[in-house]
């Protein structure tokens, strides 16, 4: 295939006439009339009726120019595609994030990425996992990273880690001998629960319900941290994972596994059928890894 007959072709479709081509694309008349006649010779096939001066398309002619404006039109995106990667290092992003992660990994994160890319400026939401996969879902955001609850139309999830919830206790708790706490542990307990609808609390409603066991609910908060501080101060047990109580303290100190065992499946959430800008993977790739570094720390 010849490109350039396929250009100045393309070129007489759009203008109307082998001059008006001619004058678009800066050259000679003749040499227009030369590449059109060259792939009807390819072809076999009669692109143009002539009369005089004027042409008109044949049926032909148009079918291949309906094809052609296809592959010109993914060339294009192409080209989209190619500016953006060399561009990694400029634009803006907007991610969301679950407050877990919003108080451990995405400050390191977004701070080292827009430090080596002084052009780029990043917009980080946080939001519960649920109101993460609406806003991919609508495209409002680029990505997002959350909690893995159930499928989300429109929205596909990258799994990252499989983290797991430890019982954080309060210093000179009844249970602080125990190196694991069960489930029955929690019967009377003054339990600290999540209103942020994420996986984690309905995990522990469904365990609690099969082993028909109940504690207190006498505090409900919306972010892990604050629920790990409000046990530290004796104000009842919490379920944290190793990130949060990082954070904290002594907060690592007062952590004891529970059993069975319950953890967070955290990845990315992508919009379906929406090719992701790559100066966004790069971030989510920054993410991937923050994350994987802080956990081999812990």
């Amino acid at each position: 295939m010849n490109i350039r007959e396929i250009e100045i072709f393309r070129a007489v479709m759009d203008a109307g006439s082998i001059s008006r081509a001619a004058v678009a694309l800066n050259v000679a008349q003749p040499a227009v009339s030369k590449y059109v006649a060259q792939l009807e010779r390819r072809l076999a096939l009669k692109l143009f009726e002539r009369y005089g001066n004027r042409i008109a398309p044949t049926a032909e002619a148009r079918a291949l120019f309906t094809q052609i404006q296809r592959v010109f039109s993914g060339l294009g995106q192409l080209e989209r595609f190619m500016q953006d990667m060399a561009q990694l290092r400029r634009g803006h992003v907007t991610v969301a994030s679950l407050p877990l992660l919003s108080l451990t990994v995405m400050p390191q994160v977004v701070a080292a990425f827009t430090q080596d890319r002084p052009d780029v400026s990043i917009a980080l939401q946080t939001r519960s996992s649920t109101r993460i996969a609406e806003w991919v879902s609508a495209r409002q955001i680029d990505f997002g990273v959350g909690i893995y609850a159930s499928t989300h139309s429109g929205v596909s999830f990258e799994p990252l880690v499989d983290l797991e919830l430890f019982c954080a206790l309060p210093p000179g708790h009844e249970l602080e001998s125990k190196e694991e706490i069960g489930v029955h542990d929690l019967a009377g307990q003054d339990v600290i629960a999540l209103s942020n609808h994420d996986q984690s609390q309905i995990a522990l409603d469904v365990l609690l319900d099969q082993h028909q066991v109940m504690p207190r609910r006498r505090i409900e908060v919306f972010w892990t941290s604050v629920a790990l501080e409000l046990a530290m101060r004796g104000a009842g047990l919490a379920f944290v994972d190793r990130l949060t109580a990082g954070r904290v303290p002594g907060g690592v100190e007062r952590l004891r596994r529970f059993r069975p065992r319950l953890s967070l499946q955290i990845g990315l959430f992508w919009p379906d059928h929406w090719e992701p800008r790559p100066i966004a993977i790069a971030l989510a790739e920054a993410i991937r890894i923050e994350l994987g570094t802080q956990l081999d720390t812990r």
